[in-house]
């Protein structure tokens, strides 16, 4: 018996060459044998010959296909953010759309968006001011980060949702219209106001790409996305960079610090040109829950800075300006087109009204938010509260003022972070 298990151990740790001439197998062949004789690779058939405990002096088994057990593939998140966005285009009401000839009256018997003599004018000008601020602050980026960034190779794929206050039935300071500036969308009937009332609260979707960079500063994050207004035609692409000012040094009682700026520009409607502008400054403070998920708390102050800039917009909508020209004048009976006035049959003068809302100054908005982001392995969610003060800008030529009332804001964000 010693001299066997002598020779069974010399035959275990003898190596094997594949190929090698014939005799009894011994223990050390094992499943291998046919790759030994042929000289194939030898894959590994089960999970327990593929550990790398193999006795010394034996070939190291190898798994097949072992270079796709890697990092997931945020594909799937893209395509579910992607097919989000497609299916609102199809089945969106359109409700949420602008319609910003609503902000128009007849006071004094003028248009107050034609005649620049109305009565109405300058109120009429403050209600497109205090929609652009509320519209503004719907499609300004939000933070949704703590203050460190992800590191040089840190990747962040994430989608989100974002729902903000409107003040609905709010009006101008001093308007005696009785409008309120949120008329200004498609749901409402100019002919009857009350009939649709707009919503109290907007909601936004959309997915967003985060990425840490050592260039051209270390400590620096980028981010890019878009999100949807639902309930509308319109959408806002957006971006920002951050910069740590002190991260990492989570053992420290001083939390992170960073400051961002970002922007976004809002499309999907020819009515306005808007442009949002942010400076952030923030801080934030890691913790370890049980040694295998992390949150981090996060607070933080932000300056908007909105621009505004009127398309043209008709307002004889229902009026073929075209049609129209080539109309006979004094007909009998008339052919005045559609929604036309019969005085312009013949003319062009159809097209005198078309008109453009003032050129004002940039609207300054205040936020002030707070949140935490939770990390266990590569998955994440973050949440984060806003509360915006009410608006207060001014224009410095006209007397046109921002009467936006305060907002608040609720986000949500999920996804792969590594």
């Amino acid at each position: 018996m010693r001299d066997g298990a002598g020779e069974e151990g010399i035959s275990r740790a003898a190596p094997v060459c594949a190929g090698s001439g014939g005799g009894s197998k011994g223990p050390s062949e094992g499943p291998f044998s046919s790759g030994e004789r042929t000289g194939e690779p030898k894959v590994a058939d089960s999970a327990a010959e593929s550990r790398l405990d193999t006795p010394e002096g034996q070939p190291v088994p190898y798994t097949a296909m072992v270079a796709f057990r890697g990092r997931r593939s945020p594909l799937p998140l893209l395509l579910a953010v992607g097919l989000a966005l497609s299916w609102q285009a199809v089945a969106r009401a359109g409700g949420n759309d602008l319609n910003l000839l609503n902000l128009c009256s007849t006071i004094g018997g003028t248009n107050s968006c034609l005649d620049t003599s109305s009565p109405d004018y300058d109120n009429t000008q403050s209600r497109y001011r205090s929609l652009m601020s509320e519209l503004g602050v719907v499609v300004a980026p939000r933070l949704m980060t703590p203050a460190d960034t992800l590191g040089y190779a840190g990747f962040q794929f994430s989608a989100e949702l974002g729902i903000t206050t409107i003040n609905n039935r709010r009006t101008v300071n001093g308007d005696t219209s009785g409008i309120p500036y949120w008329d200004g969308i498609e749901s409402v009937n100019a002919g009857n106001r009350n009939f649709t009332i707009p919503p109290s609260s907007l909601t936004t979707v959309g997915g967003f790409v985060r990425k840490g960079l050592w260039f051209p500063i270390p400590a620096m994050e980028f981010g890019a996305g878009a999100v949807d207004v639902l309930g509308s035609n319109m959408y806002a692409v957006q971006g920002y960079a951050k910069i740590a000012l002190q991260e990492g040094f989570h053992d420290w009682v001083l939390p992170s610090f960073a400051v961002r700026g970002s922007a976004s520009q809002l499309l999907g409607t020819s009515q306005v040109n808007l442009t949002v502008f942010g400076v952030d400054v923030l801080a934030s403070k890691a913790f370890s829950i049980g040694g295998t998920a992390r949150i981090e708390p996060y607070v933080g102050w932000n300056a908007l800075f909105i621009d505004a800039r009127s398309g043209v917009i008709d307002a004889t909508p229902k009026c073929d300006a075209y049609a129209q020209h080539l109309v006979t004048a004094g007909t009998t009976p008339p052919m005045t087109p559609p929604g036309c006035s019969a005085a312009n049959d013949g003319t062009w003068n159809d097209l005198t009204n078309n008109f453009t809302f003032k050129s004002q100054d940039v609207i300054t908005r205040y936020r002030y938010y707070g949140g935490f982001k939770l990390k266990l392995s590569v998955l994440f969610m973050a949440a984060e509260f806003d509360f915006v003060q009410s608006g207060t800008s001014r224009d410095s030529v006209a007397d046109i003022a921002d009467s936006s009332g305060s907002q608040e804001g609720f986000s949500l964000s999920a996804g792969l972070d590594f």
